[in-house]
């Protein structure tokens, strides 16, 4: 019962908890608890967690069961018994044997230990492949996220310019009617009327996209919830130097750790191939015994025994030129994974110093945009009021009018393409997943 009502209220939970107001770590959180790919990747955790524990299982014996019997059937046959003075036939023989076995490597040549080594290696690429998906994730979040408060927010920009419209056209109607005004100033209200509703339908399909896109984001189906993104102020973050930069990148950005770890895996596979040349030793202890019964079979392993031991040593004489080839390709791949971590570094070390900059130069135009913002809204202001007066005209009236929407839609444009940035940063530099852990601990 349980059971089934955890499943109705995993079904039922996208209703719940979308709500009016919906703050990013609640999406992302959910992104992470649903998301298929989190999922996958921590399976592939799972899997090589299992090839770690099973690489152990050449360092340790193997101990092997047996029985067989065989039965041999021919055609009949007399043997004398020349002391019994009698005639034996047979037609068939039967034959039992059990034994236990006991195998150990001894030595060779580092091949067990190497498959260990590589064996963990590989989980913590595992390990740092999930942190790149949940970095992937956590980024598609946020920019949905913020593509859906953008949309929010051109939305009401033009709400507002459509009512300013209509506030326009109705003042421009009651003055047309008493003749103050030219019927041309009403027929330019009237077009810029029209052209406010286009913008708003289309605004209007925007942020119903952008729910859309947001939903697939967080991994939830959409079933026409409400969801509206919450309004914050944006701060620069404390941007790193170049040397933090590089640092960060070193050491916390997964990309460039797994192309490390690849280094390494490199230099374990020329081990290996070293170790190919040398001998190998084992050891081998088996207990047995036989019998042309069961009884007989019991009794052996109590009187009639036998026990084995041995020891094999193998020597690679000649194989061809494989090993030395597989040695030279082994140290071609070396500097093939030194080659593409420099290269990885270096590009990414670029992308880091883009969006330092970028970042620099968005703490200076935010607040020039919001001082243009201020400013049109004070001409708005001022030329409506001369165009009651008569002192303006109706064209002047709606260029202050086009003019606060534009700056306006820029001022939300530059402020979403900075937190776009900021996310983009902490990715990066590896920080993005490790903020978001340090939040919901």
């Amino acid at each position: 019962m349980s059971k089934v009502f955890n499943f109705f209220l995993i079904l039922l939970s996208p209703i719940i908890l979308i709500g009016e107001g919906y703050s990013l770590n609640d999406c992302i959180s959910w992104a992470l608890d649903n998301k298929k790919t989190v999922l996958s990747a921590q399976l592939d955790i799972d899997i090589a967690e299992k090839n770690l524990k099973s690489s152990y299982s050449t360092l340790l014996p193997s101990v092997q069961g047996y029985s067989n019997r065989n039965y041999t059937k021919f055609s009949e046959r007399a043997d004398t018994n020349p002391f019994l003075n009698d005639t034996i036939f047979t037609s068939s023989t039967e034959n039992l044997s059990a034994g236990i076995t006991l195998n150990q490597v001894l030595y060779d040549g580092g091949r067990s230990l190497n498959l260990v080594r590589t064996s963990k290696d590989n989980l913590n690429i595992s390990k740092l492949n999930e942190r790149i998906t949940k970095i992937q994730v956590i980024q598609n979040v946020i920019e949905s996220y913020y593509g859906l408060l953008k949309a929010q927010q051109l939305f009401g920009v033009s709400e507002k310019s459509l009512e300013m419209s209509n506030q326009q056209v109705s003042l421009i109607k009651k003055q047309f009617d008493l003749g103050v005004v030219k019927k041309t100033d009403l027929l330019k209200a009237q077009v810029s009327l029209g052209q406010a509703k286009v913008d708003l339908l289309n605004k209007k399909t925007n942020l119903s996209n952008s729910r859309r896109i947001l939903f697939n984001a967080i991994g939830i189906q959409d079933f026409g919830q409400n969801i509206t993104a919450l309004e914050e102020e944006w701060f620069l973050p404390i941007v790193p130097t170049s040397s933090e930069v590089l640092r960060f990148l070193k050491t916390q950005n997964p990309n460039i750790l797994i192309s490390d770890i690849q280094i390494r895996l490199r230099s374990i596979n020329y081990k290996a191939s070293r170790a190919s040349r040398l001998p190998a030793f084992n050891s081998s202890l088996s207990y047995s015994a036989n019998g042309t019964t069961s009884t007989e079979l019991k009794n052996a392993f109590k009187n009639d025994w036998l026990i084995g031991v041995g020891i094999a040593l193998t020597v690679p004489i000649y194989t061809g030129n494989s090993l030395s080839l597989n040695q030279q390709k082994s140290k071609i791949l070396i500097k093939k994974a030194e080659y593409n971590y420099i290269t990885l570094l270096n590009n990414l070390r670029v992308q880091g110093e883009l969006i330092r900059e970028s970042l620099h130069n968005y703490a200076e135009i935010i607040p020039l945009n919001k001082s243009v913002v201020n400013s049109a809204e004070e001409d708005l202001r001022l030329v409506t009021q001369r165009y009651s007066l008569g002192s303006a005209t109706i064209l002047e009236v709606l260029d202050a009018q086009v003019s606060l929407i534009r700056s306006n839609s820029t001022l939300i444009n530059v402020i979403h393409d900075a937190r776009i940035q900021e996310s983009s940063l902490k990715a990066l530099l590896g920080q993005l997943d490790n903020e978001y852990r340090s939040r919901e601990n």
